[in-house]
Order: C-alpha cells, then structure tokens, then sequence
C-alpha cells in the first residue's frame, strides 16, 4: 500500500497556493500574524543566507497565505516561543506537541506530522542499547528544555530512575549530539530523522552517535498552536482561525 503522506507534504504539493516567506518568496497581502520559529533541522533551519527555511516553516505559511495571512517568522529557543504564546505576544508558533498544560493558553490544530523520537547513543553495541526505562538507571539522559517525551517517560523521570540534562538554545538537538561525544551524557533522545539529518549534515563529526531500535513512546503528534490571549486581545476566534486551518489541511491531504 502506498504510504499517504502528512498533511504538511500534501499542503507543499499543493502549488495553487500562494508562497508568503518575505525572503525568496512573493509576500502575501493580508493580515500579519506572528509566528514563532524554533530551530528543528530540516523542519526549520536557518539556511547559509540566514533564511528560516524548512517543511514546518513552508507549510505554515503556504497555508496562512491561502487564508489570507501573512507570517511574520521570529526565530527563538523552543521555551521562548512558548513564553510568547503565554503571554500574547505571538499569535502561532511552529507545530509542537499538545499537552494539558499548554492547553491552558493555547489550542491546537489536528496534527500536521508525527515525531518518532529514539534514543541515541555513542558507538553501534546492541548491549549499550534499552529495552525498558529501567535499563538507563544512572544514565545521563540528554533532553530539550520543555519537550515532552510521554506519560511513562514522565514517570521515570519523577521516579528518579535517569538524570536528565536539558540542552537549550537555538539547535538544542545539535547541542546534545556535542554533549554526547564530548561524553558530557551516555544518550540523549531525538527524533529519528531529525537525528539522522544532523549526522549527515555534520559529518564526519558525529559518525559514531547511532540510534538504538525501539521509539520511546508512542510516536508524538505535531499540531500547530495558536495562543488564546493573541486571539483575544485581536478580537479573533481561535475556534474559527482553527476550522478554517483544519478544512484546508483536509482538502491539501485529500487524494
């Protein structure tokens, strides 16, 4: 059977659509919403020019644009952008996961992609390699500041079964990939592709980091927020913004 594609893959085939990025694309007319940008190579990365380029960052504004908005992409840490949607000063931010304490201040749309994060470690020995959250009592996991990895994982931690250090800054993941050989950490947890993209990309560097089998968790929905007081302040709906957003992602996945 032919894999279907995420909403995010149809909504970037869809070439009808107006392209609104400010640089290398045609600015949209409308109305400017402002947008936090995390760093997540290949989903959303500066490019050699500086430019935020990426899936999530395309998508986004190809589906603003066709709702007749215009982005406005700041780039900032991961627990920044979630300070800004808190707080109004941004009205979306790129898709993260959906959690009840988030949902106090902002809503999401349905998922528009999927994290399959694993964990990742130095050198390719099945043994050094987890089966349980158990196997890595005492272990230094490496993690991103403000991520969420799952209720069973939120266990362990509570429980004290790892030590967690969490990587912060603009490319967090990078960041622990450098912890790891600099044998800061024993493993850290990414998203398979998202790690696999870094190795390549940094090459020869980081040829010994490789991913254990097996995802911790379930795999993750990635869902676009938008934050409530924004919403309110502009006297917008979040409900509406939300089912205009959702019944395009439908039509672009639509076969």
């Amino acid at each position: 059977m032919r894999k279907r594609p995420t909403k995010w893959a149809a909504a970037l085939s869809a070439a009808v659509l107006v392209v609104c990025l400010t640089a290398g694309f045609a600015r949209a007319r409308g109305p400017v919403l402002e947008v936090g940008a995390y760093l997540l190579p290949p989903l959303a990365e500066l490019d050699e020019s500086g430019v935020l380029r990426g899936r999530s960052v395309d998508g986004i504004a190809r589906v603003l644009a066709a709702m007749g908005y215009e982005p406005r992409f700041t780039v900032l840490p991961f627990k920044r952008c979630l300070a800004g949607m808190r707080e109004g000063s941004l009205a979306l931010m790129l898709p993260c996961v959906s959690t009840d304490e988030r949902r106090v201040y902002m809503r999401f749309s349905e998922p528009v992609d999927y994290m399959h994060t694993v964990l990742w470690k130095r050198g390719t020995a099945p043994a050094d390699c987890w089966q349980t959250l158990d196997d890595l009592k005492g272990l230094r996991i490496g993690t991103i500041q403000g991520y969420y990895y799952g209720p069973k994982w939120q266990e362990a931690l509570a429980a004290g079964t790892f030590v967690v250090e969490s990587a912060m800054g603009r490319d967090p993941n990078r960041g622990n990939f450098l912890m790891l050989i600099e044998d800061r950490i024993d493993m850290f947890v990414c998203d398979r592709r998202i790690g696999e993209y870094l190795k390549k990309e940094n090459s020869p560097r980081f040829d010994d980091v490789h991913a254990c089998p097996g995802e911790v968790g379930e795999r993750i929905p990635l869902c676009v927020p938008v934050s409530l007081r924004y919403f309110r302040e502009h006297d917008l709906s979040p409900e509406t913004f939300l089912a205009r957003f959702n019944g395009l992602l439908a039509g672009f996945a639509a076969p």
